[in-house]
């Protein structure tokens, strides 16, 4: 008996000692209450959830007197009570904490135990909650991420899962838009190769995220902590229509395997991208000929100028002779008619780097980007005036030719003000000489 004795003196001492050892080293969210709900024991990490600093914050108290929030403090006491009613521990149920300082939503995992004494009665709750937000957010997402996948937007061609670790296309899903859809791929090599064969512009981000597509540079996006990422460009289809497609990458833990999956998928923006092409061209383009307007040609001269201070480039400017004539004689349909067919001849013997656009009425603009010497200057010239004559004889009843002022950068100014003012100058020279002409400015 003396040896029995012994033996429950000792475990009375270390049993508290060791829950008293428990409670200063864990990260779980652990707290005693008595039969009255106050608080006689909690760890630190349960301290901090409830916003308090130190532990004599807590110990004493009710959960009315610790938590900000009434709803919550009701919930917990609620819960309380539901275990001496039933007599059933509460085992791992998941619960909203309170928010973080950055006003996070957090999530715990709380089991909720009867302590009795010797002899069975209660005697109070023991409560452990482990913090799972990062998980239970993961699953919220995973769920939310398949049933995207399994309920393929109307405007999507194609959606498909892919396991990272094991590089596999665990399942896809694909359907006809507008009579055309993307490549069927049963792997993920034969879907990158597919893609970068289909993407219109080589050079483009698209073809470049497709080309890097792996499992390691995937790792590395996830775990420089970017959850998704997305792309835009221009994609043939299987039909051999162009279209613009927006690619989207989600990543999320598959809940059961802990493998990083990717969702990827391919939404039609054609419609979207030529609304917004059209609100461009609006902003920046002449109507009737589709050439940049005046303050476009402008800004854009002025900005190639900036950019490239150190080479020869030229301005033209293109008045057509007569004009008047052929809208007071043909009338004004016939005009615009004649401005159309110019405006794309004088467009199509310019290079993309090039600027060609109308500064009003019959007036256009031509800035040559790059111009080696002044005979090149010239035979452009000489071309844009025998493009000018062609149009013009489809009107023979009108007098019709076309005058054009040269001016030079930087002989002539470094900017487009300047440059401007010389080839008006010289324009309007060659209108004084008789018209139909070329003439560069002094």
């Amino acid at each position: 008996m003396e040896n029995i004795s012994e033996y429950e003196e000792q475990r009375s001492k270390l049993v508290p000692a060791a829950f008293q050892a428990m409670l200063g080293a864990t990260n779980d969210l652990v707290f005693i209450k008595d039969m009255n709900l106050i608080y006689v024991a909690a760890s630190m990490p349960f301290v901090k959830m409830a916003g308090k600093n130190n532990l004599d914050e807590v110990v004493g108290k009710k959960d009315a007197d610790i938590f900000e929030s009434a709803m919550l403090a009701k919930k917990y006491v609620l819960d309380d009570y539901k275990l001496f009613t039933t007599g059933e521990n509460l085992v791992d149920y998941v619960e909203p904490l309170p928010d973080d300082d950055d006003d996070q939503a957090r999530y715990g995992s709380t089991s909720k135990y009867i302590l009795k004494d010797e002899m069975g009665n209660n005697i109070g709750v023991l409560g452990i909650t482990r913090d799972i937000t990062r998980d239970y957010m993961a699953r919220q997402r995973y769920q939310t991420e398949l049933q995207y996948l399994f309920a393929l937007p109307e405007d999507a061609y194609a959606v498909s899962y892919i396991d990272v670790n094991d590089w596999r296309i665990i399942t896809q899903r694909r359907q006809m838009l507008n009579g055309s859809s993307l490549h069927e791929c049963v792997s993920v090599e034969e879907l990158c190769e597919a893609a970068i064969k289909s993407i219109v512009d080589d050079n483009c981000k698209a073809a470049e995220f497709y080309r890097n597509f792996n499992p390691q540079y995937l790792k590395d996006v996830y775990s420089s902590g970017r959850n998704d990422l997305s792309l835009e460009y221009q994609r043939r289809l299987v039909d051999g229509s162009v279209h613009w497609v927006h690619s989207e990458v989600k990543f999320l833990t598959n809940v059961d395997s802990g493998h990083l999956c990717a969702i990827l998928f391919a939404k039609d923006i054609d419609a979207a991208k030529e609304a917004e092409q059209k609100l461009i061209d609006d902003a920046t383009r002449d109507r009737m000929t589709m050439l940049y307007n005046r303050e476009t040609t402008m800004e854009y001269i002025q900005r190639i100028i900036e950019n490239d201070s150190e080479h020869q480039h030229a301005l033209f400017m293109i008045d057509v002779d007569n004009f008047k004539g052929l809208n007071d004689t043909l009338g004004h349909q016939t005009g615009d008619e004649f401005l159309i067919e110019l405006a794309n001849e004088l467009r199509n013997i310019f290079r993309e780097s090039d600027v060609v656009g109308r500064i009003g009425g019959d007036e256009f603009f031509a800035f040559m980007n790059k111009t080696p010497d002044v005979d090149v200057v010239e035979k452009k010239a000489e071309e844009m005036i025998h493009i000018i004559r062609k149009v013009c004889a489809k009107y023979p009843l009108v007098n019709l030719s076309g005058s054009i002022g040269i001016s030079l950068y930087p002989t002539h100014g470094d900017s487009v003000e300047e440059l401007y003012a010389k080839a008006d100058e010289a324009l309007y020279q060659a209108k004084r000489q008789g018209k139909n002409r070329i003439v560069i400015a002094e």
